[in-house]
């Protein structure tokens, strides 16, 4: 249960208290105190011996006293016997709704989450919960159309308003995605969450420099999404702008947020601007983190500024590692076309083009164009 929904019920609670005082013998001030002094076993002590196990009102304060101890199966219990006396009680569902939640149980929290709707139809706190809920049970359909219902009775919520959009994204809706984050932001421009879904949004329909620019916010909120900043890297990067995209990774990695992607993209700036010793040791750390086809991609990029510093030896190590890695007949190729443009070893460069002859798949374009020309210089 959020603080929120804490608050709320404390307050809830703490009214109906005061009713209970008329009918019952428990000691108001009493309760309060303990209640405000979070001193629950004690209030528990107190209530337990007290209360009207006939009156809803009384077994929920004492629910609630439970469940601010911690003692959940007790809490449970007890809310479940105020719904049997009052199968309207609003807090009660509320709090059975969180401890679903709190259990991995979103199917169940759902149904109390329904119970609340229909009680506060109006309300857009009741609906935002109802929709994320069933978005957490993968109902993405209703939870689609009561998410509209929520933004449409509080279209100013940060919450709401960036899950909708990311919904309308997943339904390759972009427009309607950009229009919702663009409304929001033309009033409230520090949200994160929605600065957040906003640079994804920019970055998948191409508006680079507006990905650049909701960077810099986030940067400003001291932000630390790296699944954030991967769109911004890579914005940064379409740009030709290298000194930014090697900044984005010098920002998380400061505050130990960096991750192989945005490091990766850093390290093809640092090779555009000639770095290319930087470039090598970012990667080594990319092939250090790499726990997947990435690496790939590393170990060809080490051989390229490898290549571009004359250091030849190493360049064709990297590729030979690839290509164990991975068996992508094109490395033989590369590994040739080292041998024969810069280390002018003609029987082994033919020895590579040969192997890749070989392997041929004939996957792209320029791979049978390579396997045609390697095809005629082999045979002569």
């Amino acid at each position: 249960m959020n603080n929120l929904n804490r608050i709320l019920c404390l307050l809830f609670l703490l009214c109906s208290a005061t009713r209970i005082v008329a009918q019952s013998t428990v000691n108001r001030n009493r309760v309060m105190e303990y209640l405000q002094d979070q001193q629950y076993d004690e209030a528990i002590a107190y209530l337990r011996p007290t209360v009207d196990t006939t009156d809803a009102r009384q077994v929920a304060l004492l629910a609630y006293t439970y469940y601010q101890a911690g003692k959940i199966p007790e809490t449970v219990n007890y809310y479940e016997k105020v719904l049997r006396l009052d199968s309207s009680h609003l807090t009660a569902h509320q709090c059975l709704a969180a401890i679903s939640l709190q259990q991995d149980r979103p199917l169940t929290a759902m149904e109390h989450y329904k119970k609340v709707v229909a009680l506060r139809p109006q309300s857009a706190v009741a609906w935002k919960q109802l929709s994320f809920t069933a978005l957490a049970a993968l109902q993405q359909d209703s939870g689609f159309v009561w998410l509209n219902k929520a933004y449409t009775l509080n279209p100013y919520d940060p919450r709401v308003v960036s899950r909708l959009a990311e919904e309308w994204i997943e339904r390759k809706r972009f427009g309607a995605a950009d229009t919702l984050i663009n409304t929001f932001l033309a009033t409230d421009s520090s949200s994160a969450i929605v600065l957040m879904t906003g640079a994804r949004i920019s970055y998948l329909m191409k508006d680079y420099q507006r990905t650049l620019t909701i960077g810099q916010k986030l940067k400003q909120l001291n932000i630390l999404s790296s699944n954030t900043f991967i769109y911004v890297s890579a914005a940064a990067f379409n740009l030709k702008k290298y000194d930014d995209c090697i900044a984005v990774h010098e920002y998380l990695n400061a505050r130990n947020a960096s991750v192989e992607n945005i490091i990766y993209y850093a390290a093809m700036a640092c090779t555009q601007l000639k770095r290319y010793q930087d470039s090598n040791e970012l990667l080594q750390t990319c092939i250090t983190m790499a726990r997947s086809a990435s690496l790939e991609n590393y170990y060809t990029g080490m051989s390229v500024n490898y290549e571009a510093l004359g250091q030849y030896k190493p360049a064709i190590a990297n590729l030979d590692t690839a290509y164990y890695l991975f068996h992508q007949p094109l490395k033989q190729y590369s590994i040739g076309r080292i041998y024969d443009a810069h280390l002018k070893n003609d029987a082994m460069a033919t020895r590579y083009y040969k192997r890749y002859i070989q392997l041929y798949k004939g996957e792209t374009q320029e791979e049978k164009e390579i396997y045609n020309y390697l095809k005629t210089r082999v045979q002569k």
